[in-house]
C-alpha cells in the first residue's frame, strides 16, 4: 500500500512511519513550507490555509491508498489560532480533499476526552476543535477510522517529557490529590495498532478507543516515572490540592507552576484519562503492554537534579503547546 502520513516528524507519526515500512508498504511522509525536507517529501503545512481543489489534485497525483493523520500538538492550547486551524479547520480541508481525491482510507489520531463536553474542564474549546474534526471525517464518504488515544508514552513522546520532568521535581502539587486515573498507551504498540487499522481487510470504518495495559492514578505514574529514571533519592514530596483550588493558585500565581502544577498538565489530566472499550487487544492480537513493562523497554531519561531545578514544568509546558505531530 501507499500511504501518506501527516505529522511524521513527531513522536507517535514518527513511530506509524517506521511500523508501515517495516511491514513492507510504501510511506510518503510531510514535511511543512518552505523547507520541504526530505526526498520525496509532500510539502503540507496543516495549521495554513488549504485550497481543498488544489489539495485534492495533489493527494490524488501522489496515487494514495491511505492517508495517516497524526498531526497535533501534546496538550492543546486554549487560545491558539494556529492550534485551532492544526486540530480543526486543517484536518477538515485534508479529508475533503482526501474524499475528493478518491483516497479509499482515512486514520485520524486524537485523544480521549474528545467526546466529552465538559463546561468545567481547562480548554474545552481545544478538544471541541478536534471532536469537530472527526465529525467531518465520519460524515464523508471513506472508509474512515478515529484513534482516541490515552496517554502516550515512551521516546521522543512530549507528554511524557513533561510528566518525568515533573516526577523529578523536588516538590510536586497533585490536583485533586493525584487520584486522577490514567491509562498510558507506548508509542510503539499505538502505532502498531494504527498500522492495523490501515491494514484493515474490510471496512475499518468507526471510532476506536486505545489504552494501555494499565490504569494508574497520576500519584502512582509519577512514582513509576522517578523510579524507572533510576532516582535513588527519597523522592518528591507530594502535596496534594483539590482541583478548584489548584486551577485558582496557577491563575494567581506561577509559584506552583515552578513545582510541578501548570494550567496545561491540569488540562491533561481532566481530559485524558481511561477507557472502558478498549480497542488494543483487538488491533495488536494481545493485551497492551502495561506501564511497567513499557518503562522496562524504554526508561526515562535520568535528569541531573540541578537540571531538574533549572526547568519549571511551566515552561516546558509552554513549549509543548506549540509543537505539530507531537500528542
Amino acid at each position: 500500500m501507499k500511504i501518506l502520513v501527516c505529522g511524521s516528524s513527531g513522536c507517535v507519526g514518527s513511530a506509524v512511519v517506521r511500523a508501515l515500512r517495516w511491514r513492507g508498504h510504501h510511506v510518503v511522509e510531510t514535511a511543512r513550507p518552505p523547507s520541504g525536507a526530505g526526498a520525496g517529501a509532500f510539502v503540507l503545512d496543516l495549521a495554513a490555509t488549504s485550497i481543498e481543489a488544489e489539495l485534492a489534485a495533489r493527494l490524488r497525483a501522489l496515487d494514495l491508498d491511505a492517508i495517516v493523520n497524526c498531526a497535533g500538538t501534546a496538550l492543546p492550547a486554549a487560545a491558539s489560532p494556529r492550534d485551532d486551524r492544526l486540530h480543526g479547520a486543517g484536518p477538515k480541508a485534508l479529508f475533503r480533499a482526501a474524499a475528493r481525491a478518491g483516497i479509499g482510507r482515512v486514520v485520524t489520531l486524537s485523544a480521549l476526552g474528545t467526546e466529552r463536553d465538559d463546561p468545567d474542564a481547562v480548554g474545552r474549546g481545544a478538544w471541541r476543535t478536534r471532536r469537530g474534526a472527526e465529525e467531518t471525517l465520519l460524515g464523508l464518504d471513506l472508509d474512515a477510522a478515529v484513534v482516541r488515544s490515552a496517554l502516550v508514552c515512551g521516546p521522543a513522546s512530549r507528554s511524557a517529557e513533561l510528566l518525568a520532568a515533573l516526577a523529578g521535581a523536588p516538590i510536586v502539587a497533585l490536583a485533586g490529590g493525584g487520584r486522577g486515573r490514567l491509562q498510558p498507551i507506548h508509542v510503539f504498540e499505538l502505532a502498531e495498532a494504527i498500522a492495523a487499522l490501515v491494514e484493515r481487510t474490510g471496512s475499518a470504518r468507526g471510532v476506536y478507543e486505545i489504552g494501555g495495559g494499565s490504569v494508574v492514578t497520576f500519584r502512582e505514574l509519577l512514582i513509576a516515572l522517578r523510579q524507572a529514571a533510576g532516582d535513588d533519592g527519597d523522592g518528591p514530596v507530594l502535596v496534594s490540592l483539590p482541583l478548584p483550588i489548584a486551577r485558582a493558585a496557577v491563575a494567581l500565581t506561577n509559584r506552583l507552576a515552578r513545582a510541578g502544577l501548570d494550567a496545561d498538565v491540569l488540562r491533561l489530566l481532566a481530559r485524558v484519562g481511561v477507557t472502558d472499550r478498549n480497542a488494543a487487544p483487538v488491533l495488536l492480537g494481545r493485551a497492551p503492554s502495561t506501564l511497567a513493562e513499557g518503562l522496562a523497554v524504554t526508561p526515562p531519561a535520568r535528569r541531573p537534579r540541578a537540571a531538574q531545578r533549572a526547568a519549571p514544568a511551566s515552561a516546558t509546558a509552554r513549549r509543548l503547546s506549540h509543537q505539530q505531530g507531537r500528542p
